[in-house]
C-alpha cells in the first residue's frame, strides 16, 4: 500500500518541510517503537512524552520521513536531520495524523456508512441497538467502541474506546475489505479534543446527553461540553441525530445547519414515544416518528433506555430503515454488557451489574432498580482513582439518597489510596444517614459484593455500579483480574450452597 509523501501530504498546510516530498511512504507511525523501513513518522505532543524526543529512533529505524511541531531552526540545534529523511514540520501533528491515515487507507469513511455517537452515557447501548436493526436489515455492521472491536466476525480488544486515526482508519479499511456497510463508533470526548476523527466522513453524527465526566482531563465542564460539540461543529457530517431534551442538545441544534431528527421525551421532538410502560419485563411505547408509528418492545430496562431506543431508531430512520426492521432490530437485542445486566442464579431476588460510574449514570441505574424492586434496593460502588475528584461527592450522594442501603468500597483506585477516594464519596452523604443503618464502608470490592449478597432479601435489588463489562481493577500495584459479574455468581453460589 505504497504511497508518495507527496500524495499524503498534499493539501495540508505545512510551516516548513526539509527535504524531498518524492518518497515513497510504505507504513505510517506514532509509536517510535513500530517504525519501519520507508515510515512515515508522526511525532506528537502527549499528556507524559513529547513523540518528537523519538524522532532519533525513527530516523535510526530507517524512516522515509517525520512530522514535528518543533521548528525548523530548533530541529537543527538538535542535530537530528539526516539527507536521507525528510522532515515537514507543522502547527498540529495530531490533526496530521489524522489527515494521512484518511488518505493511506483511501479514504475508508467514504465507503461505508459510518455513525458517530458521543456523549457521557447510552454510547455503548447505542451501538449494540444499531447492529442489531442493521444486521435485521440485511447490512453488515463493524462497531468501534468501549466493550471492543468488531466486525467480519471477528472482536478485538477495545484498549481505549475511540482510537488514533491510524488504528480507526486501518479498521475501517478492513471492514470495506470484508463487505461491512455500516459501521458504529463511539466518539469520546477525549478523541475529539485530540482530533482522532477530524478527517473522517460520518453518514450520522448522534449527541446523547451530557452531564459531568472526564474533568481530570477537560478540567471544566465547559471545555468537556465544547469537545463533544467538535464533532457536530469541525466534523464533516451528512445528517445528525440530537437528543434535546438535553440543553446542549438544543444548544447543538440551534448552532447546526446540519440535516437534524431530533429525539426527546419531554421536548417537541421529530421522534419521540408516547404510552410508556417500563416494567421487570423491559420497555414498551408506542414510537412516533416523521415515517409513522410503531409499536416498539425491548428487553432493556430503565426510562433511560428509552432515550437510547429513540435516538437508534431516528439513525435507523436517517439510513433509510423501516419501522418494522426497526421495530425487529430493537426487539432482538437481549441485553448489552455491564449495562444492567441481569446476574441469575436461582435467587428470589434481582442482582444487576451497571457501568455507571458518573452520578447522573448512577442516578439512571438506581432509578431503573427502584422501578424492578420490589423491596429495598442495594447498592455497591466505588470511585475511580486519579480520576475528577469533584464527582465523588456527588455520586455519594445519589447513591445514598437514591438506595436504601449503600456499600461504598473501591473501583480503580490507580495510583491514589482507596481510603483517600473513599473519603471524598462520604463527602457527600446527605445529613441523617447513618453507619450501619443506611450505608457501611468496604474497601475491598470482593468483601463488598459478598456483603450486598449476603444481606440482601427476597424482592431486593442490589445494583453492582461502576465497573460493568470490565474484567480487570487497577491497583497500585497493577491490574488484576477482577469481574463484578463473575464475583456476583460465586457470591450468589455461595449463599446458595451449590457448586
Amino acid at each position: 500500500m505504497g504511497h508518495t509523501l507527496l500524495n499524503l501530504i498534499d493539501g495540508y498546510p505545512m510551516a516548513d518541510i526539509n527535504g524531498t516530498l518524492d518518497r515513497n511512504i510504505e507504513s505510517i507511525a506514532y509509536d517510535s517503537r513500530k517504525v519501519e523501513p520507508e515510515a512515515l513518522f508522526v511525532a506528537m505532543p502527549g499528556q507524559h512524552h513529547d513523540g518528537s524526543r523519538f524522532i532519533g529512533q525513527a530516523i535510526e529505524k530507517q524512516a522515509a520521513a517525520f512530522v514535528t511541531e518543533v521548528s525548523k531552526a530548533d530541529m537543527a540545534k538538535t542535530g537530528l536531520k539526516s539527507p536521507g529523511v525528510t522532515a515537514i514540520h507543522v502547527d498540529d501533528s495530531r490533526h496530521v495524523l489524522a489527515w494521512v491515515s484518511d488518505r493511506f487507507y483511501g479514504r475508508p469513511s467514504d465507503r461505508l456508512d459510518l455513525i458517530g455517537i458521543t456523549g457521557t452515557n447510552g454510547k455503548t447501548t447505542l451501538t449494540y441497538l444499531l447492529e442489531k436493526i442493521f444486521e435485521t436489515a440485511g447490512h453488515s455492521c463493524g462497531v468501534i467502541g468501549t466493550i471492543n472491536y468488531r466486525y467480519g466476525g471477528t472482536e478485538y480488544p477495545a484498549p481505549m474506546t475511540t482510537p488514533e486515526a491510524l488504528e480507526i482508519n486501518r479498521m475501517l479499511h478492513e471492514m470495506t475489505g470484508k463487505g461491512v456497510e455500516k459501521c458504529c463508533i463511539e466518539v469520546s470526548s477525549h478523541s475529539l479534543a485530540l482530533k482522532r476523527v477530524r478527517e473522517l466522513r460520518f453518514a450520522v453524527g448522534v449527541f446523547t446527553n451530557l452531564t459531568r465526566d472526564h474533568l481530570d482531563y477537560h478540567k471544566t465542564f465547559e471545555h468537556y461540553k465544547e469537545s463533544k460539540k467538535i464533532l457536530f461543529r469541525d466534523c464533516k457530517i451528512k445528517k445528525q441525530v440530537i437528543n434535546i431534551d438535553d440543553p446542549v442538545g438544543r444548544e447543538i441544534v440551534q448552532e447546526s445547519s446540519i440535516e437534524t431528527l431530533t429525539t426527546g421525551l419531554d421536548s417537541h421532538a421529530d421522534v419521540t414515544a408516547e404510552d410508556c410502560v417500563l416494567s421487570e419485563g423491559g420497555i414498551r411505547f408506542t414510537l412516533k416518528t416523521p415515517s409513522g408509528t410503531q409499536a416498539i418492545s425491548s428487553p432493556l430496562l430503565g426510562r433511560h433506555n428509552v432515550h437510547n431506543l429513540l435516538s437508534a431508531s431516528a439513525v435507523a430512520l436517517a439510513q433509510s430503515m423501516s419501522l418494522g426492521h426497526i421495530e425487529r432490530g430493537i426487539q432482538s437485542l437481549e441485553r448489552v454488557p455491564g449495562r444492567f445486566e441481569k446476574i441469575q442464579q436461582g435467587q428470589d431476588f434481582i442482582v444487576a451489574v451497571d457501568y455507571a460510574h458518573t452520578d447522573d449514570a448512577l442516578a439512571n441505574a438506581l432509578k431503573a432498580a427502584r422501578t424492578l424492586s420490589k423491596n429495598r434496593v442495594i447498592v455497591v460502588f466505588g470511585c475511580g482513582g486519579d480520576r475528577d475528584p469533584g464527582k465523588r461527592k456527588e455520586m455519594g450522594r445519589v447513591a445514598l439518597e437514591m438506595s436504601d442501603f449503600t456499600i461504598i468500597t473501591s473501583d480503580n483506585p490507580r495510583t491514589e489510596d482507596p481510603k483517600q477516594i473513599i473519603r471524598h464519596i462520604c463527602e457527600g452523604i446527605p445529613a441523617g444517614r447513618k453507619p450501619k443503618e443506611h450505608y457501611t464502608i468496604l474497601p475491598n470490592r470482593r468483601e463488598a459484593i459478598d456483603f450486598a449478597i449476603q444481606k440482601a432479601q427476597t424482592g431486593d435489588l442490589v445494583l453492582i455500579a461502576g465497573k460493568g463489562h470490565e474484567d480487570y481493577q487497577i491497583l497500585k500495584s497493577g491490574r488484576i483480574h477482577f469481574d463484578d459479574r463473575e464475583e456476583a455468581v460465586r457470591a450468589l453460589r455461595i449463599r446458595l450452597g451449590v457448586g
